[in-house]
């Protein structure tokens, strides 16, 4: 197996919005085994045992159809990883609907991503299923963790690129990624007449007033990881679709065979 840039833990159950884009709609349906009452989550050992082997450096708590801060053994599962995994970055990708609510824990992190695609409650609406906006400038001045922000590019919110990162700006982001949808094969100019300072992992890289913006297409990006699913699946595939779920239950060294190591 190839150098593992990171671990994914997903999540999968009732989520508090309704988004249309959620990923969740396209991965196989039986990965999406409602996760987020159980401790400990299912193959977890496995999937630890497997970071160690591969060296794996940053594990991210992040979702296929809900958000991890539903899950309701959050802070437990940290701990447990700090000491399964002593040195390794754990990280939080949330809508940020809980953020506030829950800052004692996302503080327990090293760094969280907070998915916003819109700041206008009527864009945020069409892509969420909610109008309610995570106050970004709140949760920022709140974390003790870096904060980035994630937002998910559609016609509903590509014409507001440039408000939406002065936006982030203000609020005292550092870093945003611009992902595409997968299998949006346009070629989107984010930030017309401005190059890029760089490229990470085949994706285009800028410096936007000092803040970083990264423009995120998954077909082209050469990042690796190892995904724990909810249903106990484990796979390298970075292509949450790609992966596929046993067809039967199946014991952790059963399950170790579909990932390729």
């Amino acid at each position: 197996m190839t150098q593992v840039d990171f671990g994914n833990i997903l999540f999968a159950g009732r989520c508090n919005l309704r988004c249309p884009h959620c990923i969740g709609h396209q991965v196989d349906p039986a990965l999406n085994r409602d996760n987020l009452d159980l401790f400990p989550l299912r193959n977890l050992d496995r999937f630890v045992a497997l970071l160690r082997r591969n060296r794996v450096r940053q594990v991210t708590f992040t979702g296929t159809n809900t958000d991890p801060q539903l899950y309701r053994h959050e802070a437990r599962l940290i701990r447990r990883l700090r000491a399964q995994l002593p040195g390794v970055q754990i990280s939080l990708h949330t809508n940020g609907q809980l953020a506030l609510r829950r800052m004692h824990i996302v503080n327990l992190y090293d760094r969280v991503a907070v998915s916003i695609p819109a700041h206008e409650p009527d864009i945020y609406q069409k892509m969420t299923g909610s109008r309610r906006v995570p106050d970004l400038a709140a949760i920022v001045a709140a974390a003790r963790i870096p904060v980035k922000v994630s937002c998910l590019l559609t016609p509903h919110n590509e014409d507001q690129i440039v408000p939406f990162l002065d936006r982030c700006r203000e609020a005292g982001v550092r870093r945003v990624a611009l992902r595409q949808l997968y299998g949006d094969r346009r070629r989107i100019d984010v930030l017309p007449g401005l190059a890029p300072a760089r490229t990470y992992r085949n994706n285009p890289v800028y410096d936007y007033h000092g803040l970083e913006v990264t423009c995120w297409r998954f077909e082209v990006t050469t990042s690796t990881a190892l995904n724990l699913f909810a249903d106990g699946t484990i796979s390298d595939a970075y292509l949450l679709t790609a992966a596929r779920s046993a067809t039967r239950p199946a014991s952790p060294v059963e399950h170790a065979a579909a990932v390729r190591v």
